[in-house]
């Protein structure tokens, strides 16, 4: 069910009369028109005895000129009725006619062939509620017209002084919701005909045509998408969808928008609508979740009512929400009928914390929190010394190398996250209904092949887990260089899902054909140790690379088999100073003399209570003579401390970890940089003495 917004409110006793719209934040002044229009094609749906069907609209344009009248953002009489319905009291109607606004009245427009975005209000709401977004969206340069839906609302005015009701309101039944919002499918139609064949039709491009809408408004966009292909591009802001988007589904972009306390997902019927059509949606899409925001804060109805000291129940003020609201709503239609790329669609942003990707279609890493632009690249290596130990007519070792660093500019093109054959191999018999090569447009934050900035930097090995290509562990990669390390990310050929060589050629996972038994992970683990060894070689000894890294401060880590094979190679490799196993257990024991070198363990929660007995851990605990940590992070699983966890979880795959990845990833990344700053920085970090994250025990 599509919930009015309800205003039944404490309110003060005297209002204040300065009260006042967002300002749009583009450069260009706002023009308004007012438009009656007639559509005699069918009859009005609620009254009856009305044979066709009379709707107000908005349009709002850029102007030449900022100069003139400023629109009225609502007539006294429609003030009234909405008080009226909200039961507020206390307040004068009038105080709503003088509410600043932006538009000018009629004023010349500017530009023409313009992309064009219809935005329907609330149900019970008139059109006036969705003004300074339509300012908004306007002053950058947009079209916009915002309807009235009439006897949908509680009062629309007509050009000959009529003011009509609320004919809509009453019984609630499923049938209703789905009756309004195919209504208003049909009303936007006819919108769309009635501009695009008027004298206004010359302002607008028909080519690029979007819609979005507020609760029941953002609701119809799907409605109105699925039954109308001009418009291109959709949102739903805080509308639960009654009318279920039904196969062969929508491939259009869409994006929704909502409250998190509402819309994120398995928090209720609400939710449960969006994760529904979710599903139905094959193009590209999000979902968005706003913290510390009620109903009304994606509306003017919640700024103005602030102004006048309601109390909506938002924790985020009423004009950061409308902050909110605007960025990403011209950020969506800007990226998808301009094609102007918004990396504000790509990940949480640090300049909106308040918004979580709830799931999205192009998955993503976290931002790196270091403050230094990251660069990678790519580099093969071949070891003649040794023959391959999974394919024995392979006199070699071939590896491929992930090479991040600190960069001297965060500007160029992305790091391609794998192949497309990597991607199809990685993806394959996961079940998801994904695009093979859906994992090549991962949106990472390194620049390909940038300059790199300093020099003698510390250097971290990190290997990923079995049958993980080496991209899985890219997230820590590059925050690690975003914090000024070198990071060598070794990809272990024939022990994962596929390895791309430069000239084309593809190596599957050959070790996978063998019996994996006691003999099996051993090998594997003194292998991987072998392979870190010659990449240090390799690095060290390397005209171009050489200069960036410093030989007496290596660390490694890994995840999974990876992390097992750290102490291995600390064994067998001098040159590894400090070592981290994160989840991976230990087939070749730590034998005496031990290890005098730092290392750490991290573990997901084994089982209800913390810190449960790891018998392989255990031995080799013992025999670690040096600096040395064993941590255990509640509610995570195997995969949350790499990229598959997040890019599950933001799929929505259920990991069955009730620790979010993103928050797994915060704390593994603090962990991990804390240890290397402390053993090969010599930095003191107090978190890695006492937990400093509530999921974190220390066990040893």
């Amino acid at each position: 069910m599509v919930t009015a917004l309800t205003l039944a409110l404490p309110v003060p006793a005297s209002a204040s009369p300065a009260l006042s719209l967002a300002a749009p934040t583009g450069d260009r002044p706002v023009g308004i028109t007012s438009l009656y229009l007639k559509d005699t094609s069918r009859p009005d749906p609620w009254v009856a005895t009305v044979p066709y069907r009379e709707l107000m609209v908005s349009l709002f344009y850029p102007a030449v000129s900022a100069q003139g009248m400023k629109k009225q953002f609502m007539t006294e009489t429609e003030a009234q009725a909405v008080f009226d319905e909200a039961g507020i009291t206390g307040i004068p109607a009038s105080v709503m006619t003088a509410v600043r606004t932006d538009a000018a009245v009629d004023a010349r427009p500017a530009g023409h062939h313009l992309p064009l975005i219809v935005l329907s209000p609330g149900f019970k709401r008139p059109r006036a509620e969705l003004t300074s977004l339509a300012e908004d969206l306007a002053s950058h340069g947009t079209a916009v017209v915002v309807v009235d839906h009439t006897y949908e609302n509680v009062a629309t005015t007509f050009p000959d002084g009529r003011v009509t009701g609320c004919a809509a309101c009453g019984n609630y039944d499923e049938a209703f919701w789905k009756k309004l919002e195919r209504g208003r499918a049909a009303d936007v139609s006819f919108v769309l005909d009635s501009l695009t064949h008027s004298r206004w039709a010359s302002l607008i491009d028909a080519s690029r045509i979007g819609m979005a809408g507020h609760s029941v408004g953002g609701a119809s966009a799907l409605d109105a998408m699925v039954t109308d292909p001009r418009i291109k591009a959709g949102i739903d802001i805080d509308g639960t969808t009654d009318d279920p988007l039904l196969a062969p589904g929508l491939d259009r972009p869409f994006l929704f928008l909502g409250r998190a306390n509402t819309y994120t997902p398995g928090t209720g019927v609400e939710s449960g609508s969006w994760q529904r059509d979710w599903a139905q949606l094959t193009g590209w899409k999000r979902w968005l979740v706003v913290a510390g925001v009620a109903h009304p804060s994606f509306t003017d109805i919640g700024l103005v009512g602030e102004q006048l000291g309601l109390d909506f129940g938002a924790t985020t003020p009423a004009a950061r929400g409308q902050a909110v609201t605007a960025a990403y709503v011209r950020a969506f239609f800007e990226e998808h009928l301009e094609g102007r790329a918004q990396p504000l669609l790509d990940r949480p942003s640090s300049r909106y914390p308040e918004v979580s990707f709830a799931m999205t279609s192009t998955p993503y890493l976290p931002a790196p929190t270091g403050d230094r632009p990251v660069g990678s690249t790519q580099v093969y290596l071949k070891d003649t010394s040794r023959p391959d130990p999974w394919v024995p007519s392979m006199p070699y070792r071939e590896l491929m190398v992930s090479l991040f660093y600190p960069a001297a500019s965060p500007h160029g093109p992305k790091t391609r996250y794998v192949t497309a054959a990597e991607s199809a191999a990685l993806l394959s018999g996961s079940g998801l209904d994904v695009p093979p090569d859906l994992l090549t447009r991962l949106v990472t934050t390194s620049v390909a092949d940038a300059r790199p900035a300093g020099s003698r930097l510390p250097l971290v090995v990190l290997s990923p887990g079995y049958t993980k290509p080496r991209a899985t562990l890219s997230a820590l990669a590059e925050d690690l260089a975003s914090h000024g390390y070198a990071v060598a990310l070794v990809g272990h050929t024939y022990e994962n899902t596929g390895t791309s060589f430069p000239d084309g050629r593809f190596a599957g996972c050959a070790s996978c054909e063998v019996p994996h038994d006691a003999a099996f992970s051993e090998k594997l683990q003194r292998g991987r140790a072998a392979d870190v060894s010659f990449v240090l070689d390799s690095l060290t000894h390397s005209k171009k690379w050489a200069p960036l890294i410093d030989a007496s401060r290596i660390g490694m880590a890994g995840h999974s088999a990876g992390g097992a094979s750290t102490l291995p190679t600390m064994v067998a490799d001098a040159r590894v100073r400090a070592g981290m196993d994160i989840d991976g257990t230990t087939a070749v024991p730590l034998t005496p003399p031990g290890l005098a070198r730092p290392f750490m363990f991290v573990s997901h929660q084994l089982a209800a209570t913390a810190c449960a007995p790891n018998v392989p851990w255990e031995r080799d605990w013992a025999q670690l003579t040096g600096w040395r940590r064993w941590i255990e992070v509640a509610g995570t699983q195997h995969a949350s401390f790499t990229d598959v966890g997040l890019v599950g979880e933001e799929l929505g795959v259920d990991i069955g970890a009730t620790t979010t990845a993103v928050r797994t990833q915060e704390i593994i990344r603090t962990y991990v940089n804390a240890f290397f700053d402390r053993h090969l920085r010599g930095e003191a970090r107090p978190v890695l003495d006492e937990p400093g994250y509530p999921e974190v025990s220390f066990c040893r």
